[in-house]
């Protein structure tokens, strides 16, 4: 288990990381709006923010698993399953939509980064719902992980 000083600070790193992640899929997101206008400028921006979204989601992915045990022990067992049940299926549906996002990731930056939207457009709607579920999936994680950590900081 990490000392108390080393989890908050890796719990800030992952606050920040989140930002990364949501502000990279946002821009990415933008973009890919405009294939749907025909307009296919900022190929290379939307290659990059992929690759940003996917490597930050990694890095979220791992900074998180590094602190479970932590937060298994000292917030979950000790409180949520004690004093919050809901909260322990609260956080382990976050965490199953975690893996599942990681996933969606790895096929979003496979996707984006070889289908040339320009020649291929059918494909270009499909990759946007996809980048939107995403999105929606990321926005969620950041809204539970923020009420969570704030029902043990109250």
């Amino acid at each position: 288990m990490l000392p108390s000083m080393l989890g908050k600070l890796l719990l800030f790193f992952h606050l920040v990381g989140a930002f990364v992640l949501v502000g990279s899929l946002t821009h990415n997101l933008v973009i890919v709006v405009n294939y749907l206008k025909n307009k296919f400028e900022k190929t290379q921006r939307a290659h990059l923010y992929t690759k940003i979204a996917l490597i930050t989601y990694a890095f979220e992915f791992v900074i998180g698993a590094l602190i479970y045990p932590s937060f298994r022990v000292h917030v979950r067992a000790e409180y949520f399953d004690l004093q919050l049940p809901w909260a322990t299926g609260l956080f382990e549906v976050k965490e199953h939509w975690a893996a599942i996002g990681l996933a969606l990731m790895i096929v979003y930056h496979y996707v984006g980064k070889n289908i040339d939207f320009s020649e291929v457009k059918k494909m270009t709607l499909p990759y946007l719902i996809l980048g939107i579920i995403l999105f929606l999936t990321i926005w969620y994680l950041i809204g539970a992980g923020f009420y969570l950590t704030t029902l043990k900081s109250i």
